[in-house]
């Protein structure tokens, strides 16, 4: 059994970097797939979301060469299909997972998919749904496996509506998938995570521009941590961020901590923060921005007066049921909270002198980095602790205990 993580309590005083962007480079491997040719993609992370998607890129035939973090695709799917189908062991990522299948129905053969954890449960149905529609055939939960698909999808054109309640996901799988011929995928009930459908639509547009070589950008989700613990402790600057990204749902960070009273200040040295005398509360709509929303609960218990987040729902379709992990997070901290199961609306009645009230807290999060890593942001404001679980990390902020150690 792994020996919980120690967490010392403290401020941040610190320059750093922070990594790249798994959205994006999940997205660009994919459209890397069905380049003619070859495509490069430097800056790449080393999520696991991604480091399971190159590996499952490379099972199903594509050629694909690393140096550092540079990646250099050779070929093309499914031009370089193997002459049989594969059992495809594909992670816990709804990325990698809700990417990967589209793909895959360009091919042949047919292909099994099997994840791990919690990604077993979350929603599927609108895009095996959509690919269904267009003659691929697909099984879910039989016994061949969790997942089956055999294409190919047609190349004519098609119209076909897909539900984005949930996720963004299905419909970015499919589009990119299809970015290559007359199919065309319609989001339904895109009012949750719109940015990272636009960031989509904006890699397909360079894409179908001849775009060969990817730069990617860092992660604004990841940078949301650091800037987080700074604002409500003390400061750092960010050597690798020197600029605003309109297509990161989470970048509004940077604008929810200027309402807050803090300065976020991109210069020639990276992007910079200092604590402000105190924090103001705020007002936002989560389902903007899901993967901030454990992040702004933190800020927001120590912010002078009440926050109010609203709209949170689709937070119970993550890694785990971020809405009850939440709320389990500001129970275990002493933080106080109203929330409406019918609303889904989230008021947190921050206090400055919240900080350092809690004793040490012994935390069992589950397998969600996203919760892990605001966990820790908890134990340092106040008494410290231990974590378990923590090697969860891995999927998006590898470095995270280091970085912010």
């Amino acid at each position: 059994m792994t020996t919980p993580y120690s967490v010392t309590p403290g401020k941040l005083e610190k320059t750093i970097e922070v990594p790249t962007s798994k959205s994006y480079a999940n997205r660009v491997l994919i459209l890397a797939a069905i380049t003619p040719g070859s495509a490069t993609i430097s800056n790449i992370p080393e999520s696991t979301d991604v480091t399971k998607m190159i590996g499952l890129l490379q099972q199903i035939g594509l050629e694909i060469e690393q140096s550092g973090s540079t990646v250099t695709v050779k070929n093309s799917f499914p031009e370089c299909e193997k002459s049989e189908g594969q059992t495809l062991l594909t992670g816990d990522g709804g990325t990698t997972n809700r990417f990967i299948l589209p793909l895959l129905a360009r091919g042949k053969q047919e292909y099994i998919l099997e994840p791990e954890g919690h990604m077993r449960n979350r929603p599927m149905e609108p895009l095996t749904k959509a690919l269904k529609e267009i003659g691929v055939k697909i099984e879910v939960e039989s016994d061949k496996g969790w997942l089956s698909v055999k294409g190919p999808f047609p190349s004519e054109a098609r119209r076909v509506e897909v539900d984005c309640k949930d996720s963004t996901q299905f419909i970015t799988g499919l589009s990119l998938a299809s970015a290559d011929c007359e199919l065309e995928f319609v989001p339904i009930g895109l009012d949750a995570s719109l940015a990272y459908f636009l960031m989509t639509k904006h890699l397909i547009e360079e894409f179908k521009a001849q775009q060969r070589e990817w730069e990617i950008p860092v992660d604004f989700s990841s940078l949301g941590y650091p800037l987080a613990l700074a604002a409500v402790s003390g400061k750092v600057s960010v050597t690798n961020c020197t600029r605003f990204d309109d297509f990161q749902a989470d970048a509004v960070f940077l604008k929810v901590l200027e309402e807050m009273g803090a300065e976020p200040v991109f210069d020639k040295s990276g992007l910079s923060l200092v604590k402000p005398e105190y924090l103001m509360p705020f007002e936002i709509d989560g389902s903007s921005c899901p993967d901030l929303v454990p992040t702004l609960a933190f800020v927001a218990a120590y912010a002078a007066g009440s926050s109010y987040i609203r709209n949170i729902e689709i937070l119970r379709h993550k890694e785990s049921d971020r809405v009850e992990e939440v709320l389990s997070l500001l129970k275990a901290f002493g933080i106080e909270f109203e929330f409406d199961s019918k609303t889904h609306n989230l008021i947190i009645y921050g206090n400055p002198a919240n900080a350092g009230t809690s004793p040490a807290v012994d935390y069992n999060p589950p397998a969600d980095h996203r919760i892990v890593m605001v966990a820790y942001l908890f134990m340092r404001m106040n008494a410290g602790g231990t974590l378990t679980n923590f090697h969860h990390v891995k999927k998006s902020f590898p470095s995270f205990f280091e970085v912010l150690g």
